[in-house]
């Protein structure tokens, strides 16, 4: 890390020693005017101006006029331009194929009233609703309805393709192998828990990338794709905030402060965010127990109530520092800190063959938990004269802790004089660091060839400690067997090289990655170490054609990884249940996946189309797989004994994958202020694969894991004025049903609501709406086994009825 450090400095040193050289350029341009009324010849100030390279779309720059109508555009690259001039209440101007191999000013551009437009004016600060880039899709955030007050897990939900279960889990396609980022970046809130997205204020967001098949310039990981959530930072001069508050029932509150501070040379941007929230929920497990002649020979009943209440506190804040026009400095500081006490009661009970009851059990368990999460980031980045050519460096650092401390009481109901008293603590830290160069080049001519070149860095330290134990007499007795102590380490050193070339319309690019990862696993109390070191190479392809401004086609290939994480890799179970167990597995290797994609993007007058047609195959599948241990819990009272088998569930590679399939979206805009977006997806997933382990009894079992099915998955968003200026929008949400060999998970669906108006001159505004209108957002499942079939429900968040109100000033 010094080496990088230093690479770092000695290279932010010689980009700003060779500063005024370059700015001497001649590649540069500046094109000036001056905008007025056509009737009155008035100047207009604030009419913006865009301004698109015709060789390369892609690179748009822009300004706006001053009080006097005067625009001035520095360092634009020496080139042919479409420009467009807006102004509201004013006829659009265009000035296509303006050549600049010189300065030049083009004098006075005169707007003329826009006469079907003089009985309204309004702004509508709302923007498109999907970008199509070469390698990714761009989702704004704008002004949906239904996520006010919410957090970043109802952002992603809200995405066409992205779903999120009662869980939390978000998949992306229907695969939870996605890699979520934080403005491009590996954070401290990127898949350690969906708690932490819920807990991610939704008035921080300001865009989401959904990247489906990423070039070689990303980080490798996840299968599926990657996720890079964009938060908002202030782009407006002087000063400027705006406060949020929320109230949901069942019980919440969060309040939220954004502030905002933009100087020539300086722009600060922070938020601080306190929610305090109840979550209920419950699930339950009906078991039914087989012998070797599939005879029942009894039943277990689980019914687990979760009642959960958080409080978490989020301050962000950071400093842009703009060395001169071309470079500028990033310092920004992102700190949480949470508390979480939480109730879970289990109530057992257990029948024999002929359902007659013959145990009922409590087992109550309460956990008091304590967060904290830091992060610093420091970000240079050197802007150069020639269009697109541009220098950033990142370095990162963040560290987290989380204790857990967990008091488990089991009580056999008609015999209070038997119970049990447990205690089990859970003390996780982590400390990540990232160090990246990024290096970007145009050339050639007309600079339609870009090189990109760039370093990453990723290093993580995990330590978990789990310490379990019984309390007897008021004195807590370790119970060496079940604790334990893991050490993860886990360095991934990348290098990726990548060209593009543009030709005309057709826009072509090809990469390659190479990443050298270490791992090693210690287990402490068995004094055993895993170690592994490999090398991997991960080539992209992507091909874009433009027929219009409107119409795009593109082609694209990629391979991806999912490497273990710490929990998965750590072989000590979790005991909240005795008979159901989590644990993971230190033998997992990575999965692979190669991954094709076929896009198009069609916009029309009130219509916008964008569909995908995909193909996927992964090998060395990493699946959650359920285990019947051959171990019992024997509980025995007065006359009756009860025998429960335990089952248990891990990860293995276990199979090979093939997926094919569609996803397609359609956004209807019949007038201003109405739209309507149907989403589809689907496709058919081929899974083969088995795998084997020895029970207690020494005895090899032999499981066959298949899934061949059709899934699909659709949402519906409908958004339009009612009378009063009160807006409306609503969300519909259908998941289809997952099958494998050994679990069914039916479909499951949500209904949303909401409403909004602006008030107090439209410096304010207010929301109400439902999540989940008849909280029918549920999972059901059933497993069969060869000794046992169990039926399971899971409610994580009941119905929510919120309201929220936001003032902006400045």
């Amino acid at each position: 890390m010094k080496n990088i450090l230093f690479l770092f400095l000695a290279l932010t040193t010689a980009i700003n020693a060779q500063q005024n050289q370059d700015s001497n350029s001649n590649n540069s341009v500046k094109l000036t005017g001056t905008i007025i009324d056509a009737n009155t010849q008035n100047p207009l100030e604030f009419a913006t101006l865009i301004i698109q390279d015709i060789n390369n779309p892609q690179y748009i720059s822009g300004g706006i006029s001053n009080k006097n109508g005067k625009f001035s555009i520095n360092d634009l690259p020496k080139g042919e331009y479409n420009i467009k001039i807006e102004y509201i209440s004013y006829k659009t101007y265009h000035l296509k194929n303006l050549k600049l191999q010189k300065s030049k000013n083009i004098g006075s551009i005169k707007l003329e009233l826009d006469v079907e437009e003089l009985n309204e004016v309004e702004l509508i600060a709302e923007k498109t609703t999907v970008e199509l880039r070469l390698d990714k899709k761009i989702y704004n955030v704008g002004k949906d309805l239904t996520l006010n007050g919410g957090s970043a897990s109802d952002v992603l939900n809200n995405i066409p393709s992205v779903s999120v279960d009662p869980e939390g889990s978000i998949s992306l396609r229907g695969n939870n192998n996605v890699k979520i980022l934080i403005n491009g970046k590996p954070s401290t809130l990127s898949g350690i828990s969906p708690e932490a997205l819920k807990q991610m204020p939704v008035s921080t967001i300001q865009k989401v990338e959904v990247i489906t098949n990423p070039s070689s310039k990303y980080s490798s990981s996840g299968t599926a794709g990657i996720l890079n959530i964009i938060l908002r930072k202030s782009k407006k001069s002087g000063f400027n905030g705006s406060i949020t508050t929320t109230i949901k029932d069942p019980e919440y509150y969060k309040v939220g402060l954004a502030l905002g501070l933009k100087k020539k040379l300086f722009n600060i941007f922070s938020n601080i965010t306190y929610t305090d929230r109840e979550r209920p929920g419950y699930s339950l497990f009906y078991n039914d127990f087989f012998d070797t002649n599939n005879t029942n020979i009894g039943f277990e009943n689980e019914y687990r109530s979760l009642d959960r209440n958080y409080k978490n506190i989020t301050v962000n804040a950071g400093i842009e520092l703009l060395l001169n026009k071309t470079s500028s400095i990033t310092n920004s500081v992102a700190y949480t800190k949470a508390s979480g006490l939480n109730y879970t009661g289990i109530d057992l009970n257990n029948f024999n063959a002929v359902s007659n009851t013959t145990i009922n059990r409590n087992r109550n368990t309460e956990e008091d938990s304590d967060e904290e999460n830091i992060r610093y980031s420091l970000n240079y980045k050197r802007k150069f004269n020639l269009k697109g050519h541009i220098l950033s460096a990142d370095y990162q650092f963040s560290r987290s802790y989380e204790l857990e401390d967990r008091a488990i009481n089991e009580v056999i109901l008609d015999n209070n004089n038997i119970g049990l008293f447990e205690k089990a603590i859970t003390d996780d830290h982590q400390i990540s660091q990232l160090a990246q160069i990024d290096y970007t080049l145009p050339f050639g001519k007309n600079y339609s060839s870009k090189l990109e070149i760039g370093y990453r860095g990723v290093f993580d330290d995990y330590k978990i400690d789990y310490t379990e134990g019984s309390i007897v007499n008021s004195q807590f007795f370790k119970n060496n067997t079940y604790s334990n102590n893991l050490v993860y380490r886990q360095d991934v050193n990348a290098g990726y090289l990548q060209f593009a070339q543009g030709f005309n319309k057709l826009t072509a690019s090809l990469g390659i990655r190479v990443e050298h990862t270490d791992v090693s696993v210690l287990l402490t109390n068995l004094n055993t170490k895993d170690a592994k070191s490999y090398i991997n190479w991960f080539p992209s392809m992507f091909l874009s054609y433009e027929f219009t401004n409107t119409e795009k086609i593109s082609l694209n290939y990629s391979k991806r990884i999912k490497r273990p994480t710490a929990g998965n890799l750590n072989p000590f179970p979790n005991r909240v249940s005795k008979t159901n167990l989590f644990y993971g597995n230190p033998n997992l290797d990575p999965m692979f996946t190669n991954s094709f994609e076929f896009n198009y993007l069609n916009k029309w007058d009130k219509i916008t189309f964008n569909g995908a047609l995909f193909y996927s195959k992964t090998e060395d599948v990493i699946h959650n797989v359920l285990i019947e241990t051959g171990e019992t819990i024997v509980i025995t009272n007065n006359n009756n004994t009860i025998s429960t088998p335990v089952i248990a569930k891990t990860k293995r590679n276990i199979a090979e994958e093939d997926r094919f399939g569609l996803d397609a979206t359609f956004t209807y805009v019949p007038i201003k202020k109405w739209r309507f977006s149907l989403n589809l997806f689907m496709y058919k997933q081929n899974l083969t694969g088995k795998y084997a382990y020895a029970d207690t009894n020494n005895q090899m079992v032999n499981v066959n894991f298949n899934a061949n099915q059709f899934r699909w998955t659709t949402s519906f968003s409908a958004k339009l004025p009612l009378p009063y200026d009160v807006n409306f929008q609503t969300n519909y949400y259908y998941i289809g049903a997952d099958n494998n060999s050994q679990t069914k998970t039916n479909a499951l669906d949500r209904l949303d609501f909401a409403f909004s108006k602006t008030i107090l001159k439209n410096k304010a505004s207010i929301s109400i709406g439902v999540t989940d209108i008849f909280n029918a957002y549920r999972r059901y499942s059933t497993t069969n086994l060869d000794s046992s079939t169990s039926y399971n429900e899971l409610q994580s968040d009941q119905r929510n009825l919120r309201a929220t109100l936001t003032y902006k000033f400045n």
